[in-house]
């Protein structure tokens, strides 16, 4: 079983890479406008294959439709890559990862033509090159795919999301879409701490290995929950306001804030405003 997975994923790793480049080329030759949108639904596809190789079932709550239209950012906790998996096969994206995987023999290449961001956390100068790449595809209406915890956990806890990337979509005024991701069941039995590991890929565990692993399970389910969408222009384009969007975003994904009321908001900032002291320019 676990070889025949294997040698169904290397093929069509194959096809979809042949795919890619002749994609590629055509949008080239032809010149069409917004190639990542293009490029992203091409994703989707491979994704929704490896799903099914996988056999992993995906209970989806809320309105995912609103994604086709494209130009959102999604937003999600962090297992590890199956996540993308699971995720790239509902939704059209591109990815977001760390600067390492683009080093990755083979994967390195394939990843970059599939359009993903690479983000380099060790030098922080380095980072406003991903904003700038993640505003330029946003704009193509391409979704992007971020997890902002920066790093895959064990799902005890999630950890607090970094600020720095949520600067693109503060910068594109784009909406986000928060996910809230839950493995629920590993072969027949609910997920627990005693089997988690099979599916979850964190820490120093190796890549590889673990896929190795995963290709012996005959079945996962997992549960992905649509959260109401917080919109970017209600924030300041500043670090107070990437540190709070980034608290919105984290209470949004765990599932305990309401949808704020922006109504309400818009009054209270105009009342304020018009109750300010006039500035006294008589001389």
């Amino acid at each position: 079983m676990r070889w025949i997975k294997l040698i169904a994923i290397l093929s069509l790793g194959l096809f979809f890479f042949c795919v890619l480049v002749v994609l590629h080329v055509g949008i080239s030759v032809l010149r069409l406008p917004k190639r990542w949108k293009i490029v992203s639904h091409w994703i989707r596809g491979f994704t929704w294959s490896m799903r099914k190789i996988l056999n992993i079932k995906i209970t989806v709550e809320g309105d995912a439709g609103q994604l086709k239209r494209g130009g959102y950012v999604i937003i999600s906790n962090h297992f590890g890559y199956l996540d993308g998996i699971v995720l790239g096969s509902l939704f059209p994206v591109i990815f977001v990862s760390k600067q390492e995987v683009k080093n990755w023999p083979v994967l390195g290449q394939w990843t970059t033509l599939c359009g993903t961001v690479f983000i380099n956390r060790q030098q922080k100068g380095l980072i406003p090159l991903a904003v700038n790449e993640i505003s330029r595809k946003l704009k193509q209406e391409a979704n992007i795919l971020l997890f902002p915890e920066g790093a895959a956990t064990n799902g005890e806890r999630i950890l607090p999301f970094q600020t720095a990337p949520l600067a693109a979509p503060l910068r594109s005024r784009a909406i986000i879409v928060p996910i809230t991701l839950a493995y629920q069941s590993v072969g027949e039995k609910p997920v627990s701490a005693a089997n988690r590991d099979l599916i979850y890929c964190y820490g120093d565990m190796s890549d590889a290995l673990h896929f190795w692993k995963l290709l012996a399970l005959r079945r996962m389910e997992a549960r992905v929950t649509i959260q109401p969408t917080i919109e970017c222009s209600r924030y300041e384009d500043n670090s107070l306001g990437r540190k709070k969007l980034a608290e919105d975003c984290y209470n949004r994904v765990l599932g305990r804030v309401s949808i704020r009321n922006y109504a309400q908001e818009d009054e209270e900032r105009a009342s304020a405003n018009s109750s300010s002291p006039a500035l006294d320019v008589s001389g």
